[in-house]
């Protein structure tokens, strides 16, 4: 397993692709993680979560739940506070998947790409940028934003969709070579949490967990 600090997606690229922390904040903020439950057997509501994707046929999304320790994050509830949660991949334009409704409130959403290079980590689907949701971007907005975030305020409705834009974007990776990235957001934009954080090329990625 990957060591659990939030760190960029490559070396070259430290501090700008940071997953919800600084590699400088990580070991202090970041959780130990713990065993959870899996949402099927998790009593409770049910959300549906369906992304409606364009640009990443065969991409995978996923959906994970990391919070903050130092300063402690006030999402409730505080467990899970580390979870991998379900993936789907997606097929015709389509992925969903069922997570506990009590469990959105600080999760985040990653994608992988089939055609990404050797990126040393896994992209977070950017969802706002500090501004009011329902904003629709184009690619080359998308790509400019300087900060954003991937924290979700969650939700308590049964079914939720969001429409996800890819790009293709080739960038220094590991020993200053050339890497495909994929880059993912909202459009429209979301409702987001907490700080936003630096991206580069409007990247956001983690090597294991987007803490909120």
């Amino acid at each position: 397993m990957k060591k659990a600090l939030v760190v960029g997606l490559s070396s070259i690229l430290l501090g700008s692709l940071c997953a919800g922390l600084s590699p400088a904040r990580a070991a202090t903020s970041a959780p130990s993680p713990v065993a959870s439950a899996s949402p099927t057997s998790t009593a409770g509501p049910q959300t549906l979560m369906r992304f409606v994707v364009t640009g990443c046929e065969g991409c995978t999304i996923g959906v994970q739940r990391g919070l903050l320790s130092n300063p402690p994050s006030a999402f409730l509830p505080a467990t899970p506070n580390y979870w991998q949660g379900p993936t789907a991949k997606v097929r015709r334009g389509v992925a969903s998947f069922t997570l506990p409704t009590a469990w959105t409130p600080g999760s985040s959403f990653t994608l992988s790409a089939p055609w990404e290079g050797n990126t040393e980590g896994m992209t977070n689907i950017v969802l706002g940028s500090g501004g009011p949701s329902g904003q629709t971007l184009t690619t080359k907005q998308a790509l400019a934003r300087k900060k954003a975030t991937a924290c979700w305020p969650g939700t308590k409705k049964s079914i939720e969709t969001f429409k996800v834009s890819v790009a293709r974007k080739t960038m220094p990776g590991m020993e200053n070579k050339p890497v495909v990235f994929a880059i993912a957001w909202t459009s429209p934009t979301e409702d987001t949490v907490g700080a936003m954080q630096q991206t580069s090329h409007g990247l956001l990625g983690n090597q294991e967990m987007y803490y909120c």
